[in-house]
């Protein structure tokens, strides 16, 4: 299993996690964020694991599997907030995998929320952008996921 904690970007207070679990050829999704606008939001999986910029450039740009002919690999599903500003994804793929090492493993990979919908986000460095948080999948400790908030 990989987990990322997801913490707020661009001076927001997003947080949350999502869980990559695999299950024969397909990846079980799961995460609940919290903070967020109420609205539909983007999530994707990027490039490169790392968050350490302000905007979350430093994730790169949006993953894409060497050999993919789809949608971009690190598409998820959007998410919807209520009025409470929580919001959580549960869904199954089968267009990645987990500690696989094959090109379409999301080890070490960053997942991005997005402000609202981001058809095509880009990654720049220095300039306030739309993206609220950040975290790199990594593999589970084995700990509890709601105690990592």
């Amino acid at each position: 299993m990989g987990v990322a904690r997801l913490d707020g970007r661009n001076g927001s207070t997003v947080h949350g996690y999502i869980s990559f679990t695999q299950n024969g050829d397909k990846v079980a999704v799961a995460g609940d964020f919290y903070e967020l606008y109420p609205g539909l939001h983007s999530i994707y999986i990027h490039e490169v694991g790392n968050c350490s910029s302000p905007n979350a450039a430093s994730a790169g740009a949006v993953w894409n599997a060497a050999g993919n002919t789809g949608k971009r690999t690190g598409e998820l599903p959007q998410v919807y907030a209520g009025t409470e500003g929580r919001a959580n994804i549960s869904t199954s793929l089968r267009t990645i995998s987990v500690g696989t090492g094959r090109p379409d493993d999301v080890m070490g990979r960053s997942v991005v929320i997005y402000a609202d919908i981001d058809r095509d986000p880009k990654a720049e460095f220095g300039v306030r952008n739309d993206r609220v948080a950040c975290g790199v999948v990594k593999p589970s400790t084995g700990l509890d996921l709601k105690n990592i908030l």
